[in-house]
């Protein structure tokens, strides 16, 4: 059922379901990946523009500039490469068009993104390797309002 809705959501205008889009327009023949699916097998996927979908965990608080997306265990940072920004209270769920890779942390760089994570943001240790999308497109999907009477 969310992987139906997730597809839907990419074929319909934005506007009609409340989505909203950063970045390039959405190519609506994309069919979205979950996230898990493609970190349990990143070879077929790494280098290549893929959909992927999945929750968005955390926004760059300094400018929304990056979400860490997440599906189950699996998370990438998703990259906007200051082409676009996102709200930095941007939530639920998400698709990004990209290209998947794995990025090794330096000192620098791993400081820089505990920085903009936020308050309590776990720190990142300098050598670590995280799996990184350059998104061309975000789609936050509307969050699901149970028992709402609008």
């Amino acid at each position: 059922m969310k992987r139906l809705l997730l597809a839907l959501a990419l074929t319909l205008p934005a506007g009609l379901l409340g989505a909203a889009d950063y970045g390039q327009p959405i190519d609506a023949a994309i069919a979205p990946v979950p996230l898990a699916q493609v970190l349990a097998d990143p070879d077929t996927y790494q280098d290549q523009t893929v959909a992927v979908s999945g929750r968005i965990a955390k926004v760059c608080q300094k400018k929304g500039c990056w979400i860490m997306l997440t599906d189950g265990d699996a998370a990438a940072r998703v990259m906007t490469g200051h082409e676009y920004f996102l709200p930095k209270d941007a939530s639920g769920e998400a698709v990004a068009i990209g290209t998947l890779s794995a990025k090794v942390m330096d000192q620098k760089q791993a400081e820089h993104m505990t920085q903009d994570g936020g308050d309590g943001a776990a720190p990142i240790a300098a050598g670590s390797t995280e799996w990184r999308l350059l998104a061309s497109s975000i789609r936050v999907l509307p969050a699901a309002t149970e028992g709402a009477n609008k």
